[in-house]
């Protein structure tokens, strides 16, 4: 399985952060929040938000690197091509590693059952 992210595995237009705000699902977690939207497309797709209240710009820049990590490793997981927008939230540099994966884990075992319904 490649481990990287392509340009066509992230999200980048407006229009389309827009149609996953208003449409889609969320899940919060202890670290992160995701907003999620099935797309119909051969392949999931990821955006990463860290806002002001994370810290400066290294902080917010670690949070990101950080959840685009879990996603690369576990891509597997998603059973369906889905939109996923993860919103950092502030506690999750108090988080040890395994915890994030278990609460990304979790996150993902919620969105694989929603959708299956």
């Amino acid at each position: 399985m490649k481990e990287s992210i392509s340009p066509k595995e992230r999200i980048r237009k407006k229009r389309e952060f827009s149609l996953i705000y208003k449409k889609g699902n969320r899940y919060r977690g202890k670290y992160f929040i995701i907003i999620y939207l099935p797309n119909g497309g051969s392949q999931s797709r990821l955006a990463v938000v860290a806002g002001k209240k994370i810290g400066n710009a290294v902080k917010r820049n670690k949070a990101k690197r950080w959840i685009k990590a879990l996603y690369r490793r576990n891509k597997n997981l998603l059973e369906d091509s889905t939109d996923l927008i993860f919103i950092a939230k502030e506690n999750i540099f108090k988080a040890p590693w395994k915890n994030l994966q278990k609460d990304y884990a979790k996150a993902i075992e919620h969105i694989n059952q929603k959708q299956s319904m």
